[in-house]
């Protein structure tokens, strides 16, 4: 049997072999995180391209929508695909561009990956359009029936780039 290390090792090589993701996808927070500046993820990242599912049915207290530029659709691999599961690598660095706030006030934090752009990509050209693009696609999920979830807490985890730190000193955790 293979250690973690090298089973890792093998995973993460395995990814590399996939077609980069550029698109937004969604994680779920479990509390209002801080401002925090950009910072490398040190791990493997699972968010959703459907919202609904990364939220767990909108109902984390915050939301982080990502620009994904080389993240990995794993769907076709998965034993749950409906979960429409994108994987960001390792060592991303990954910078809040944004925030909105949902009808109900929760927030939307708006993460970008920083990494070359790809001209091909049909990402938002500014700003403004990006947080418009985020929104709406809220609203639409949001309209939608409930999406089974199928592993819960799996979308639903602080980001590395949180100050972990200052939400327990807020009351937030």
């Amino acid at each position: 049997m293979a250690d973690a290390a090298e089973a890792a090792r093998r995973f993460l090589s395995a990814l590399e072999k996939l077609p980069a993701h550029t698109g937004i996808v969604f994680h779920g927070l479990p509390y209002i995180p801080p401002l925090a500046p950009a910072r490398w993820t040190r791990g493997v990242t699972a968010t959703s391209k459907d919202p609904r599912i990364a939220t767990e049915n909108f109902s984390s207290p915050a939301i982080a929508a990502i620009v994904s530029r080389t993240g990995r659709e794993i769907a076709a691999f998965s034993a749950h695909p409906a979960e429409q599961e994108v994987v960001l690598p390792p060592e991303v660095v990954l910078l809040e561009v944004a925030r909105i706030n949902l009808p109900d006030g929760r927030p939307v934090v708006i993460v970008e990956q920083l990494a070359e752009h790809d001209p091909t990509s049909d990402l938002p050209p500014t700003l403004n359009d990006l947080v418009t693009l985020v929104n709406d696609a809220l609203r639409s999920a949001q309209a939608l029936e409930p999406a089974p979830i199928t592993t819960p807490g799996k979308f639903v985890e602080p980001l590395f780039f949180l100050d972990v730190r200052a939400a327990e000193n807020s009351g937030n955790t």
